[in-house]
Order: structure tokens, then C-alpha cells, then sequence
């Protein structure tokens, strides 16, 4: 009698859940995992014979399953708190802080970065002076041992190595774990007052101007959704003072605004700084006089840094080789003797495909 009874349930709950799933209107995005759910499937006969529709409705049946959210965030409580593993798809926390595991070095990827920054350095700015720096993803600061994160010394000296003729500027002395977002990989702009002053007593330039903090809450970090686990949100903070008022910004791709506010409580609130990851944006500043300008090869770490900088120059001009070619960049951009700011993070250097040529 009890099999049967535990047979009858299993039933109920199997047909229980497709029904629901029968009956549920299908979404469209993630916002958890920052991605679009995958749509049903056009299937043929051609898909049919070649398994390429039932692939593709795999994939379509995982996303749309109902309580998916749950079911990934019991996922992750049994992965830490039952098996007790030290990370669940790569993510990991340590007091209250999401990490990502970046690991190991590819040895490839940063010979590739520094192939295709040479390229564009010898090609295009023989006539500016050219600085550099690499910003640490936050696992640097992460003092643990038990969890695998990058070799960061070989890093930087094969970029070192490969930068040689540059002018490098070193940045790990000057961050710290509390100027990265707990549940995000970025950096906060509010903490960046060391940075600003270490790259001006490098390139010449001094900023002391004071900002109005505005506090947008709460804010879920890029890895806030790909933990699964309801751990406390962050403050994203952005600095506005009267001068940057009046900076006037064209996006080559998107909204032609310093802080988009529409972006927050967006599916990326990070992109309020220069609405997110674009090929090409240039910041004027009119009340600068001196014509100095700027032109910064970035990630997105940039983003948040470039308004800070402005003030030291009558323009910045922000170019992110992931969305734009060489070939379209030159008939945009003139170089003649600006400074070049040669800016990217550890984690895009080992993963560099993603520049384009």
C-alpha cells in the first residue's frame, strides 16, 4: 500500500508540473540571469531528422519550466550549505561577497591582447603619448588560498613584457576588496578618488572638485542572479557636481547622456554610466579651456572612471574594441597628439577574443 502511494504522488507531481508548464505563459527574459529565455522552438522535418529540434526544444523546456528560480537557488543551497562545495557553476561567496572563479591563466588570450593593442598602438598612434594600466578583478584582493583565481603576477609581466615602449601605471596599490560591489564585478565609482590621483601624477594632470553622492538602491550585480542565493543587494552610487552638468556626450550607439537614470533597475543598473558598453562615446567638457583631450581604450570598468577624468580635459574619447573594428574606428577617430590610455581588466585580458581586429 505505501509503494502504491508513493507512486500515486510521484504521478500527481509529475502531471501536476506539466499542466503548470502547459498553462504558464512563457517569459521572455531572465532578469536573475541577465540573459533572454530561449523561445519554442520553429520546428521542421529537416530540424526533426538531424535532432536539431529536440536540441533546441531541450533548451527551450529548461528555461520556460515553472519555479525555475527556486529550483536554482535550492540548487545552490545544497551545493554550499549541504555538500559544501566551494563553488556552484564557478561563483563562490566569501563574507557576503560574490566572486567569480577566473582561472587559469590562458596564456593565448594575453598574447592575443597584446598582438592586437600593439597593432592598433603602431598602426595609429605613433604621434601621442601612450600610457597603460590593468585593472585587477576583485578575486586579486582575495585573500584565500582555497579557492582558484589567476596567476596574477604572470599576467602582469607577460602584459608588462609586451607593453615595453609604454608608460605603465600601476593600479593594484591604490584598490582595495571595498571599492568593488559585493554582488557585481565592477568597481565603484565613489572609491575611485585614489585612482583618479594616480593616473594624474602620471599623466600630468590634477582634479580636486568636489561631487553630490546620488544613491540608487538596490542594486543586483551581475553576479547577484548567477549566484541563485537571496543575499543582500548593493548601493550603486554616481557623483554629479555642476561642471558635469554640462558635459556634453555623443554615444555613438546609444543615448547621448553622462548618467542614463532610465538604466536603473534596468537588467544592468551599471549601465547609468554612459549607458552601458558602446563602441564609441566622446565627453566635451566646455568649461575646460586648456585642449587637452584624451582618448581611452576601454572595457566596461571605464564607464564609471571617464566622468572623474573629464574635468582634467576639454575632451575624452572612449573606444571599445569588443563593438568596433579598426577599420571603422580610423575613419571616426583622428589621432594627433592626444593621451591614450591603454585601460583594460585582468578578466578581459584572458579572455580577449572578444576584441575585435
Amino acid at each position: 500500500m505505501k509503494e502504491k502511494i508513493i507512486t500515486f504522488s510521484f504521478i500527481i507531481v509529475i502531471c501536476g508540473f506539466f499542466l503548470l508548464n502547459l498553462l504558464v505563459t512563457d517569459k521572455t527574459v531572465s532578469w536573475s540571469e541577465r540573459r533572454s529565455y530561449q523561445k519554442f522552438p520553429n520546428i521542421t522535418w529537416e530540424q526533426i531528422q538531424n535532432k536539431g529540434a529536440m536540441d533546441d526544444f531541450d533548451k527551450y523546456a529548461l528555461d520556460q519550466f515553472v519555479l525555475r528560480d527556486s529550483f536554482r537557488s535550492l540548487k545552490a543551497h545544497v551545493v554550499f550549505n549541504v555538500l559544501k562545495q566551494l563553488d556552484n557553476n564557478q561563483i563562490f561567496v566569501k563574507d557576503n561577497m560574490i566572486f567569480k572563479s577566473e582561472y587559469p591563466n590562458n596564456d593565448t588570450s594575453i598574447q592575443n591582447f597584446i598582438k592586437k593593442i600593439m597593432k592598433v598602438k603602431n598602426q595609429y598612434l605613433k604621434n601621442n603619448k601612450v600610457y597603460y594600466s590593468i585593472i585587477p578583478d576583485k578575486n586579486y584582493y582575495l585573500e584565500d588560498s582555497t579557492y582558484l583565481y589567476l596567476d596574477y603576477d604572470a599576467l602582469y609581466k607577460m602584459v608588462m613584457d609586451g607593453f615595453s615602449d609604454m608608460e605603465y601605471i600601476e593600479l593594484r596599490d591604490v584598490l582595495s576588496l571595498s571599492d568593488y560591489y559585493r554582488t557585481d564585478t565592477h568597481w565603484r565609482q565613489e572609491k575611485l578618488d585614489k585612482v583618479v590621483n594616480r593616473l594624474g601624477s602620471k599623466m600630468n594632470f590634477t582634479i580636486d572638485v568636489t561631487y553630490t553622492e546620488k544613491k540608487y538602491s538596490p542594486f543586483y550585480g551581475v553576479y547577484y542572479g548567477q549566484s541563485a542565493l537571496q543575499l543582500k543587494p548593493d548601493d550603486l552610487v554616481y557623483l554629479e557636481n555642476e561642471e558635469l552638468n554640462q558635459v556634453i556626450v555623443e554615444n555613438y550607439e546609444k543615448e547621448d547622456i553622462l548618467y542614463n537614470t532610465d538604466k536603473l533597475g534596468s537588467m544592468d543598473s551599471y549601465d547609468v554610466f554612459l549607458s552601458g558598453s558602446t563602441p564609441l562615446v566622446t565627453i566635451t567638457n566646455p568649461n575646460q579651456t586648456n585642449g587637452k583631450e584624451l582618448i581611452i581604450f576601454r572595457d566596461s570598468y571605464s564607464s564609471s572612471l571617464a566622468p572623474l577624468l573629464i574635468t582634467a580635459y576639454s575632451k575624452i574619447t572612449l573606444i571599445d574594441l569588443r563593438y568596433m573594428t579598426t577599420k571603422v574606428m580610423e575613419n571616426l577617430v583622428t589621432f594627433e597628439n592626444q593621451d591614450v590610455l591603454i585601460l583594460y581588466s585582468t578578466m578581459l585580458i584572458n579572455n580577449s577574443s572578444t576584441i575585435k581586429d
